[in-house]
């Protein structure tokens, strides 16, 4: 089923398919909820499913100039309250897993437990953050041309279907307005340290590490794994920082592993 909600003045897409446990999806930067849908259909049939376009991606309005992550974890909170779903699991690849991170810190009550696929509770060091301001300059000359320079950074160009899915993913990325990509850049930029969320954490976490991400490096997110009791993860040797789209065979299992945990 398809949906909007109003979060904050802002119309708010989302989809839910199933019945039962309810596992919240969230993407990452650039992408949106279609990412999700072969995921969706498969874990429906044990639970509701619960995919969002954050604010300023897909179908989704932008809610201001910066969406930190506080703000978008209370859409998501939002979007539980008006689908009147008390806990959920939330599954938040890499921008979806720092939204998952501030959810887990803000409403530690409505989380059974946070998988992070391609993701860090780390922030930004001083060159991601130079980064982003340079993103965001070149965003406002040429909005089209940045995402088809930026987007196939993102996967491994060993991968035989790289081109498709590069191809899938920019279709997605269009959909975002200047002002969302500058939002999100800047939310990013600002996030939290929250790996002490991870340390005193009363929900069970899980990570899902691409051993070719030239993005985050898979030896600081396994050590990050081990920051809390409840930690675990899963490399996978053959993924970059697409993770879900290069391997969704292996994170289907995941998910669905860590679900019935």
């Amino acid at each position: 089923m398809l949906g909007t909600f109003v979060f904050r003045g802002a119309s708010i897409a989302y989809s839910t398919k199933g019945k039962g446990r309810a596992i919240l999806l969230f993407y990452g930067f650039l992408g949106a909820k279609e990412i999700w849908r072969d995921f969706e259909t498969r874990l429906a049939k044990h639970y509701k499913v619960i995919c969002l376009d954050l604010p300023g991606h897909g179908n989704s309005e932008c809610v201001g100039y910066v969406h930190n992550m506080e703000l978008l974890a209370d859409c998501c909170k939002g979007l539980l309250t008006h689908l009147s779903v008390r806990k959920a699991i939330l599954v938040g690849h890499s921008l979806g897993g720092y939204v998952g991170l501030a959810f887990g810190e803000k409403y530690p009550d409505s989380v059974l437990g946070l998988m992070l696929v391609n993701s860090t509770a780390k922030g930004d060091s001083t060159d991601r953050k130079k980064s982003r301001n340079q993103l965001t300059n070149l965003v406002k000359k040429d909005r089209t041309k940045v995402l088809q320079a930026l987007v196939p950074g993102f996967f491994s160009l060993k991968n035989r279907k790289t081109k498709r899915q590069i191809k899938r993913y920019l279709k997605m990325a269009e959909k975002c307005t200047e002002q969302g990509i500058i939002a999100a850049a800047e939310g990013m930029k600002i996030r939290k340290e929250r790996e002490i969320v991870l340390k005193f954490t009363p929900y069970k976490y899980h990570y899902i590490i691409g051993a070719q991400d030239s993005i985050l490096n898979a030896d600081q997110l396994i050590s990050e794994t081990l920051i809390g009791a409840k930690g675990s993860y899963e490399l996978l040797e053959d993924a970059s920082h697409m993770s879900l789209v290069e391997c969704p065979e292996q994170v289907f299992k995941e998910i669905k592993k860590f679900a019935k945990r």
